[in-house]
């Protein structure tokens, strides 16, 4: 029998039954998805899954990158730095005397870019130095007031830099997609190109010695010593490649080469003040055709062959 003061009156058969019942993940399907998606769920719970999947791809990425290892990290690249002064003057050393395979014995799988990277720039100030310094030279027995013109700096910089560090990464596209070869990896075709212009370093010092023809002869002796080192570790890679085409590319390599000498000799090395003295890079390319003929006299410029 119910009383008046309470609000629910239940029956006392009823209240035996009742107790907490356990509502499993089987019986009530979660709005939001934990791992695989059902084949059942509904399109709004796929559409969040996959964007929470992308999600999580792109923080992956992102993550893993920027650990340690990672191409966003510096100590990514720390280890092609790891180097110490003794292995990087070996290297440099070895490439003056090209009588082993450069990659496999004197790198000995473990190539840096360290030395390609401080001998191609200790090469651009010895260019700078040494051809301002025979500017000054000239202006001096002349009696004429000599002011340093760093527009042969930025030459420099861009010849040798475009040279050894910006090449090596296109030869070794071309070695890698056209020869179809893969043994060599891009940081040693880099060190290839790099440690080679140590030979360059001492014919731009020794090119101070006022004898025209040792001048040039010094240069002739760089470039060659210089274009054999280069060849005698690129062509084993080409001769096996699976695309006997690609062959030609030490034909390429030659040519480039060769044009790299000619530019550091005529812009540089020939004494006098040198192509660069005072002049536009433009300008200076539209007096190729008159300059390597023989020596020019002209307002700034005088070479002594």
């Amino acid at each position: 029998m119910s009383r008046p003061d309470t609000l629910f009156d239940v029956d006392d058969s009823a209240a035996g039954n009742l107790s907490f019942q356990n509502f499993g993940s089987t019986t009530i399907q979660p709005d939001l998805p934990s791992g695989r998606i059902s084949p059942n769920a509904s399109p709004h719970v796929r559409a969040n899954e996959q964007l929470y999947s992308a999600e999580q791809r792109i923080g992956g990425t992102i993550d893993g990158a920027t650990k340690s290892g990672g191409v966003l990290n510096l100590d990514f690249y720390s280890g092609w730095f790891d180097v110490d002064t003794m292995t990087v003057l070996t290297r440099c050393y070895k490439t003056l005397i090209p009588k082993e395979d450069y990659v496999s014995e004197v790198l000995a799988g473990v190539p840096d870019l360290y030395g390609p990277f401080w001998v191609p720039s200790t090469l651009v100030f010895s260019l700078f130095l040494t051809s301002s310094l025979w500017s000054s030279i000239n202006a001096y027995l002349n009696d004429v007031e000599y002011a340093y013109d760093f527009t042969r700096l930025g030459a420099a910089t861009s010849v040798v830099y475009t040279y050894c560090l910006g090449l090596p990464v296109v030869m070794w596209a071309a070695i890698k997609y056209w020869a179809s070869a893969s043994e060599r990896s891009p940081v040693e075709i880099i060190s290839l190109y790099g440690y080679q212009s140590t030979v360059w370093i001492l014919v731009a010092w020794l090119t101070l010695i006022p004898i025209a023809p040792l001048r040039l002869f010094l240069a002739f002796l760089g470039t060659l010593l210089s274009l054999f080192f280069l060849t005698r570790n690129l062509y084993p890679i080409l001769s096996n490649a699976p695309n006997v085409s690609a062959r030609l590319l030490i034909v390429v390599a030659t040519v480039l080469h060769l044009i790299f000498a000619v530019a550091l000799w005529w812009g540089f090395m020939a004494g006098g003040s040198g192509a660069f003295d005072g002049k536009k890079l433009k300008d200076v390319a539209g007096e190729i055709g008159t300059g390597i003929g023989g020596g020019i006299d002209g307002d700034g410029m005088r070479w002594k062959w």
